[in-house]
This record gives structure tokens, sequence and C-alpha cells, in this order.
């Protein structure tokens, strides 16, 4: 198995470049945290691949999922978003969400680089879940990447307007050993882009 695990809003209308033989996951509206985990626990494969907050929750789990993936693939990736963002911008998201979903998850998408579609029905429990969490989601370095057995790649884009560059070099001094580029894209990098 391929594993996807995706972002904030990362809706498959929106991420359509992904392949279909591919496991797709949305943290929060398909599974929490915890449940992705419980979701992997009898599972595992050739490559992991996490966009953003599906990258943030790989990273503060690396052991885990370094069980059970030969490869792991970062994208825009982070340890703490309120480090790069404000929170008051988060919390301003979630009061928003109660009144207009729809356009808060489109002026998100279109932040990130990708194409404004919203799926029929957006859960906006599952949407305000997804940003009270990154507004307390962090992990340490005795969660992290114990060395170079593990094959590690984490990719950013120059362009990203949601996480600056900088989260691509501070997560680079935590996993030394990483394999780091930084492409001409958005915070939505295409899939292609992503796999070697």
């Amino acid at each position: 198995m391929n594993l996807y695990l995706s972002g904030w809003a990362g809706f498959k209308e929106v991420l359509e470049d992904v392949p279909e033989n591919w496991k797709f996951l949305i943290p929060f509206v398909d599974f929490d945290e915890h449940g992705i985990i419980k979701f992997l626990e009898d599972k595992s494969g050739q490559t992991v691949m996490g966009w953003s907050t599906g990258g943030h929750i790989i990273l503060k789990n690396f052991h885990f999922f370094s069980e059970r993936f030969k490869l792991i693939v970062i994208i825009s990736g982070f340890n703490k978003f309120t480090d790069y963002v404000n929170p008051k911008v988060i919390k301003r998201m979630i009061n928003k969400i109660e009144l207009e979903p729809d356009s808060v998850v489109r002026d998100f998408l279109i932040k990130a680089g990708c194409k404004p579609i919203l799926p029929k029905n957006l859960d906006k429990h599952a949407l305000i879940e997804g940003l009270k969490f990154l507004l307390t989601s962090d992990f340490s370095y005795s969660n992290t990447y114990p060395g170079k057995k593990h094959k590690l790649t984490l990719i950013h884009g120059s362009m990203d307007k949601i996480l600056p560059s900088q989260a691509l070099y501070d997560l680079q001094r935590l996993y030394p050993y990483a394999e780091i580029y930084l492409k001409k894209s958005s915070h939505r990098i295409p899939f292609s882009d992503c796999i070697s």
C-alpha cells in the first residue's frame, strides 16, 4: 500500500493528481490523529506521503510510520504551525467557518495554490477540529528522525504563501539525514514533483 495523508481541507477533488491506486486520507475528515494511527496499525507499504497537516502527523509519529513504510515524503511540513502562522489568523478562520465555511475553505485553497474545488458537503466540525489541532500540535526532538536507516525526503515550495521556507530549514535541523528540496512551487506541490 502507498498512502497519501493530505492536509487541512485537502480534498481528493483538489488533489486530483494523486494516483487512484494510492490510499488517500484527509486528517479530521476521515480520522483524527489517533484514528489515523489506529487505522494503520495492521497496515504497511512502500511509500507514505504527507502534505502539510498530514506531514506534521507523520513526523509527530515518525517511529510508527517508519516501521510501516520504507519511504517517507513530507510536503510543506512543519514542527509547530503557530511558529509560522499567527494563532489569531487560525482563530478567525474557526469563527468564520461557522457562518461561511465555503468562503473560508475556498480562500485557503487559493492561497495554497490549489483549485478552489469544494466537495458537496463540507464537514464544518471536522474542519474546526483540524484548525484547533494546528493551534496546539507540536513535537519534540525525542519523537523525531532516528538516523540514516530510514529514507526521509522533505519538500517545500519556494512560493509557499502559507508557510515560509524557514519551516523546511527548521525541519532539516531536526532531521539532518533527510534529503531536502526547495521546489519552485506553492504550498501545494504537484504529486509528480514529489515522487522520484
